[in-house]
């Protein structure tokens, strides 16, 4: 799984050291989270589309610009200043530097004017050029309204994208079944490959693998892949000691202590049905307490959920 999931923030793989700004965007191109990288004066020199159009900018529209443009009030009690917001990029720039990455929430002004409340997640990296900031922002500004949206099974709200549905729903999934980390991961038709999707906020926190290759073959995977390989549930109550289906995982992985996923299939109310494919891998994990049924009950009903709305809302 990931953390991202994701050190203190999300760290580069090992081999992003000293190479290219245009090496390093090819790495982020394909994340579906919203990442760009910047100099020390917080200029955007590049970023992937997911970037782009959480900003309603094209990439080449980033290109140079600084990023305290984007920014409209850095906290409540500030005044609205230009340079009480370049004070604020300035000061989180030297904090992720000084302390190898930092996360804080700040108020994002997109092309249109709409201001958009975000968490934001700031990485030193060092490329060939020298030592540059990777940026990671996700939208936290789901109203009520939306929320009830998502909540009443199927819903006709045009307005909810489906990246806001699934970080609600990864979100959710971690508080009902009282856990600490979360993530969603989306199979292909074959069934040969899991898309790591998206993780929870507090997964975000705690592992440094956001720049990790996302897609996964499925014969690779190790005990996070059971439940499409099996087509069921798989709960890992004592993951330290858990042997069976375990490949380890790679350096800087969110640590484990108990871990349960679920499948969800294409037509949810056919169940494990031989023709009824797996489209989707939905995860939890580090709960304080063993994971029980009600806990896989649980998952499932709300994922199923997610399913049956994204089927119908985005003709899938």
């Amino acid at each position: 799984m990931g953390n991202s999931g994701i050190g203190q923030t999300f760290l580069p793989p090992e081999n992003i050291d000293l190479c290219t700004i245009k090496k390093y965007t090819k790495i982020i191109a394909d994340n579906s989270e919203a990442i760009c990288v910047m100099n020390q004066k917080s200029e955007i020199l590049d970023c992937n589309l997911s970037f782009a159009n959480y900003l309603g900018f094209s990439d080449l529209d980033t290109f140079k610009i600084a990023v305290f443009n984007f920014v409209n009030i850095c906290s409540d009690e500030q005044e609205n200043t230009q340079k009480s917001i370049e004070d604020e990029v300035r000061r989180k720039i030297g904090e992720c530097i000084g302390g190898g990455g930092c996360d804080f929430r700040w108020k994002l002004r997109n092309f249109d004017n709409t201001i958009i409340k975000s968490h934001v997640w700031f990485k030193p990296v060092r490329l060939k050029s020298g030592l540059m900031i990777q940026a990671l922002v996700r939208n936290i500004d789901i109203s009520n309204t939306k929320v009830k949206s998502i909540n009443n099974s199927l819903t006709t709200d045009t307005s909810l994208t489906s990246r806001e549905i699934a970080d609600w729903c990864i979100e959710e999934g971690v508080r009902i079944t009282h856990s600490t980390i979360g993530y969603l991961a989306f199979v292909s038709k074959d069934q040969t490959k899991i898309n790591l999707y998206g993780w929870s906020n507090s997964a975000m926190q705690n592992c440094s693998m956001i720049n990790r290759p996302i897609i996964y073959e499925t014969d690779k995977t190790g005990l996070w892949g059971e439940a499409l390989r099996q087509r069921k549930a798989v709960v890992t109550n004592d993951y330290v000691n858990a042997t069976k289906y375990k490949k380890g995982h790679p350096k800087g992985h969110v640590k484990i202590i108990r871990h349960m996923n679920i499948p969800v299939f294409y037509n949810p109310d056919k169940g494990n049905v031989k023709k009824n494919r797996v489209v989707l891998i939905a995860g939890v994990g580090n709960k304080p307490k063993p994971y029980t049924k009600k806990d896989i009950i649980a998952l499932e009903k709300l994922m199923n959920r997610m399913w049956k709305i994204f089927k119908q809302k985005f003709k899938i």
